[in-house]
């Protein structure tokens, strides 16, 4: 099995998992999804935020009839969005955090597509990281509550579920991203700053690879386009001249904070790959690794080192095992924490884990249900499972 490239950073008592591609010259570049800095790894931090004050311009989503006078291209790129818009959604989550001794709330927005009649909808795992509550709204304004089933954010991948779907759902079909070639057309449907139904065309500009691994054997690879992805763009499809989906929107690649016409995309087919794999060990777990100096520092606790959770998703094996990430943003040992969530000081047989055993996973747990945690709440050592059993699944099959 291909072992996933990682990069560690050993800073000041912390360990933190990063994945980096082979060049990224200048360091005026950013790599942000939608308009805010992102690297994808573990160490995903970014959160799509908007103010409750943000305005959401609702389109005319009814079809007008098209001029004579169009061109061929331009009735092309019509019949594109008519026929993928009615699967089109846009996705608000919420989440609190504790600021000023204070319980305050944080909205996000993004964009997603539904891929089945029974309401899976495949968006990025940043739309929906640390979100507590999820709602979709359909093409039709229907405002529908959904749960989380997957996320994968070293491949920035998500898939949710409307929880009870309406009937007669329309759903868009997937493409082939293996058969792209750069030149070809591009289309992308999303919200981009609250404006729902909004399309763009452009171009496939290249195909990225970055030379790792997601889930230790799928390949880690982008398309590269000029189509324009903005902030609530993140999760929307990206569309052949076929309107079928042939990638999730994901970054950009900036100087000025802007679109800049460099956007990059998740080939359908490597989500293809990941939402069919049967051994998957999905924990929903984000965090950071403190070795001795850090849980010192940082806890007060002389311990050999351990995982300290900083996010777990709703819903996710670690949520239902009774585990809590961080609450309380805190900036200690040059860098950002969520402060306030379980240390995990034994995974599985491991001892003092790493966050490596969160990269590693897959092989680490293999032919494993149920994962033993052992873990330091309030000065005092608790013990659970994680039962991964639901996770091993085929969600295309479904």
């Amino acid at each position: 099995m291909n072992k996933q490239k990682t990069t560690s950073a050993k800073k000041n008592g912390y360990q933190r998992r990063l994945l980096q591609p082979k060049a990224r010259a200048g360091n005026a570049r950013k790599w942000m999804p939608m308009a805010s800095r992102l690297w994808m790894g573990s160490a995903l931090l970014f959160f799509l935020t908007v103010t409750a004050c943000t305005a959401q311009v609702q389109a005319d989503s009814k079809p007008e009839p098209m001029p004579a006078y169009l061109s061929g291209e331009e009735i092309l790129a019509a019949k594109v969005y008519r026929k993928a818009l009615p699967a089109v959604v846009t996705i608000f989550t919420s989440q609190k955090q504790i600021r000023g001794g204070e319980e305050v709330s944080r909205g996000g927005i993004g964009s997603g597509v539904i891929i089945s009649q029974k309401g899976l909808v495949l968006t990025a795992a940043h739309v929906i990281q640390a979100a507590e509550e999820i709602a979709v709204k359909t093409y039709e304004g229907e405002m529908l509550p959904a749960e989380l089933l997957f996320s994968e954010s070293a491949a920035d991948l998500a898939l949710i579920k409307i929880i009870d779907p309406p009937p007669g759902l329309k759903h868009a079909e997937l493409g082939d991203s293996d058969l792209l070639v750069v030149g070809q057309m591009a289309y992308a449907i999303g919200s981009p700053y609250g404006l729902e139904h909004s399309f763009s065309a452009g171009h496939i500009s290249g195909f990225r690879d970055f030379d790792r691994y997601y889930d230790g054997t799928i390949r880690a690879s982008f398309i590269q386009t000029d189509a324009a992805i903005n902030l609530g763009n993140s999760g929307g499809p990206i569309l052949n001249s076929k309107g079928e989906v042939i990638g999730i929107a994901s970054q950009i690649l900036t100087l000025s904070g802007g679109f800049q016409g460099i956007g990059f995309v998740v080939p359908v087919n490597v989500a293809k790959q990941l939402l069919s794999l049967r051994e998957r060990v999905w924990l929903g777990i984000e965090g950071i690794y403190l070795n001795r100096e850090g849980v010192s520092k940082l806890l007060n606790q002389d311990l050999k080192g351990g995982l300290l959770v900083e996010r777990v998703a709703k819903g996710s094996p670690a949520d239902k095992a009774g585990l809590r990430g961080g609450s309380v943003p805190a900036r200690l040992l040059d860098r950002d924490f969520l402060l306030g969530g379980d240390l995990i000081v034994e995974f599985g047989t491991r001892e003092a884990c790493s966050s490596d055993c969160l990269a590693d996973a897959p092989s680490r747990f293999s032919g494993m249900d149920e994962i033993p945690v052992i873990f330091l709440r309030g000065g005092k050592y608790h013990k659970t499972t994680i039962d991964v059993s639901g996770s091993r699944r085929n969600f295309l099959e479904e």
